[in-house]
């Protein structure tokens, strides 16, 4: 005998696309107030005029999110639905595994992402990274610039000390806690306790590293939230353009010298016209084995100094580098340095875009809906 699927409304749900076109577009909103509804937070998803939309729940620090993609929004419009708790089977989502000091993230049976924070690493940092048609769109360590890992944090001043390079002498960056906070069928979510120690064994700096990894349909979207501190001491970030706070090394197929293209949020072209410049975004892109691809980075509204400076390289490196003033303007009084006050934070986010080789007016609305996302009012609980 077949036992009866319930299904009940908690609430309803109202969508405001805003001034924009909105098209498989992540939107996270507040379910703070109800809580105490959301008993089993995997059984639960929007129904908006009859469809049914896969809605992930995910307890932050002080708060409970709600998570899901959105298909499709007209400008102007507004979307109506509600939100639905049943006991029908979760959609095919995320998985993951920890194998030797390295997470996997896997979406449906593909590969997604994995991290790499070996206690052996001069740094942690995400590696492979493959688009939704199934192309590497980074490399690590390549030969030319062996410190380069694929999509990594690190700075080469910080108090003086090399965090950048990966010399005998160098600083090394290590992870001492890997958690996974959120793992479901809308997104994964990890953070990545570090610390930036000396060769002596000083610890310079504190870092918290948040990871949240979507799958749109053509799309992969990689959220970092960096928080940088010391509560024991002021910690110096020095001007050098040999560092980044959000650095990418991409596949060799696709850096310029072979072929590919780099392009920034103003329309610079390859390096002589981004090396160096402000830009709300950059992205590169090019062909690997007749797949197209490109992976860009955005820079928050919020981040210090936004819009950034990009140190990026005809020969592949890509990183966003809000410290090395000096060397960008060629004005060496003007100085990019910055002193962050003991117990105080730097917060910055990015969003990292993975994509099938799309045009710059699409990359453009993706950036519209990192910084400028849908809203969500959550409208009268249903009894």
């Amino acid at each position: 005998m077949n036992s009866i699927k319930m299904s009940r409304k908690i609430a309803g749900v109202k969508i405001e696309a805003g001034v924009h076109d909105r098209v498989d577009t992540p939107v996270c909103f507040s379910l703070q107030k109800l809580a105490s509804s959301l008993e089993d937070k995997k059984d639960v998803h929007l129904e908006i005029d009859g469809v049914k939309i896969p809605l992930q729940v995910a307890e932050q620090e002080n708060s409970l999110q709600g998570c899901f993609i959105l298909p499709y929004a007209k400008a102007g419009g507004t979307l109506r639905g509600d939100i639905v708790l049943s006991e029908e089977e979760e959609e095919t989502g995320f998985s993951y595994y920890l194998k030797e000091g390295t997470l996997i993230v896997n979406h449906g049976e593909n590969m997604v992402a994995g991290y790499n924070y070996g206690k052996l690493l001069s740094k942690p940092y995400l590696y492979p990274i493959f688009s939704t048609n199934g192309v590497r769109v980074t490399e690590d360590r390549p030969k030319d610039h062996v410190h380069h890992r694929s999509l990594w944090v690190a700075h080469g001043d910080v108090n003086g000390y090399d965090f950048w390079a990966e010399f005998n002498d160098s600083g090394r960056i290590e992870a001492k806690n890997v958690k996974v906070n959120s793992c479901g069928k809308v997104f994964f979510e990890f953070n990545s306790s570090n610390v930036w120690i000396t060769k002596s064994g000083s610890i310079e700096l504190y870092e918290e590293r948040t990871t949240r990894i979507w799958r749109l349909k053509r799309d992969v979207l990689l959220d970092l939230e960096i928080i940088l501190s010391n509560p024991e001491k002021d910690v110096k970030f020095g001007d050098t353009k040999e560092g980044g706070i959000l650095s990418i090394r991409v596949n060799e197929k696709i850096k310029v010298d072979n072929g590919g293209k780099i392009e920034n949020s103003f329309g610079g072209i390859n390096e002589a016209e981004t090396w160096g410049k402000r830009a709300a975004w950059c992205d590169y892109s090019g062909i690997v084995d007749g797949e197209s691809v490109g992976i860009t980075a955005f820079d928050h509204l919020s981040n210090f100094r936004y819009p950034t400076y990009w140190h990026v390289r005809n020969y592949g490196l890509m990183t966003a580098n809000m410290f090395g003033v000096s060397v960008f303007t060629n004005m060496s009084e003007n100085r990019g340095d910055y002193t962050l006050p003991k117990g105080e934070k730097l917060r910055f986010k990015y969003r990292v875009l993975v994509h099938e080789g799309r045009d710059s007016s699409y990359i453009k609305s993706k950036y519209i809906d990192f910084i400028y996302p849908p809203r969500v009012e959550v409208s009268e609980v249903k009894v």
